[in-house]
């Protein structure tokens, strides 16, 4: 099973297509959450870098933090969300942001097809739009689109309904036979 969120979704993507080209494969289903093919509408990423070059530290990550969760959380989950930029230099959150702006899964969505997926978009995500969730969605036959109430940290947001699609997916999966049984 592999589960991208957000920038994560590039890499759940390609880790995926390539597993299916192995002899011997591992994944059993996808789940894609708060994201899309590409960056087309995603809003001007050299304005972020800039604005991360200025301001990295705190405030910034507060204010990112903030805008990704959809509903007000408890004091303890921002600060628990705190601690991985405090783990992360300015170069690795640029070079990441860079090459996302670069990555265009479009052309190869479709050879994701034989695998049960879910594509899964939070209804108050300010960082993603129902049209980039829909863009995995139509590339990837036989996809499902689950719509969260949630912002752009549906994992975290609606941990419960998240985890049930994963499990969906899973017994999907194991009842198509994808993945080994290893």
């Amino acid at each position: 099973m592999l589960i991208g969120h957000s920038v994560g979704t590039p890499i759940a993507a390609l880790a995926a297509a390539i597993d299916l080209r192995s002899t011997k494969t591992n994944v059993v289903g996808l789940v894609l959450s708060n994201s899309g093919a590409n960056t087309k509408g995603h809003g001007d990423i050299e304005s972020v870098i800039e604005r991360i070059l200025q301001t990295w530290g705190p405030p910034l990550w507060k204010a990112m933090t903030e805008r990704s969760l959809g509903s007000v959380c408890p004091a303890e989950l921002v600060d628990s969300f705190m601690t991985y930029p405090r783990r992360v230099t300015v170069d690795a959150t640029i070079e990441s942001l860079r090459s996302l702006q670069q990555t265009d899964l479009t052309s190869m969505l479709s050879d994701l097809s034989s695998l049960p997926t879910a594509v899964v978009h939070g209804s108050r995500d300010p960082v993603r739009t129902l049209s980039h969730a829909e863009s995995l969605l139509n590339g990837i036959a036989g996809s499902r689109l689950v719509v969260l109430e949630t912002g752009h940290t549906s994992c975290v947001e609606a941990p419960e309904e998240f985890a049930e699609v994963i499990r969906s997916i899973i017994e999907q999966g194991l009842k198509a036979g994808t993945g080994s049984a290893d």
